[in-house]
């Protein structure tokens, strides 16, 4: 397949920065920086505090079937790896039985 040579695109330059308030990528008001610690500390809590109120945490019969599925599935794994243990050291112990 043949590339299409593209000519470069000019970018129109807005010429230096006006005034007012920069804007930050996500749109919003930037963050000032020259906060003490403790304002900035308090921020970050109700944020998280606010993100928390957000979440949908299960509740006591979901909680239990999800482990139930968890214990189960240990399990199964658990016997499985244990089968395979199991051939695994017979098939050695062989293997050196007939060695000798």
């Amino acid at each position: 397949m043949a590339r299409r040579n593209r000519q470069p695109t000019q970018r129109q330059n807005a010429g230096p920065f006006v005034g007012g308030k920069a804007k930050s990528q996500s749109g919003g008001d930037p963050v000032e920086r020259h906060g003490g610690r403790l304002r900035r500390l308090t921020g970050f809590v109700g944020e998280v505090r606010g993100e928390l109120a957000k979440t949908d945490f299960p509740n006591r019969q979901q909680t239990a079937q999800s482990t139930m599925v968890v214990l189960a599935a240990c399990l199964l794994v658990g016997f499985y790896l244990y089968g395979l243990d199991q051939v695994f050291s017979r098939f050695v112990e062989h293997l050196l039985n007939w060695q000798s």
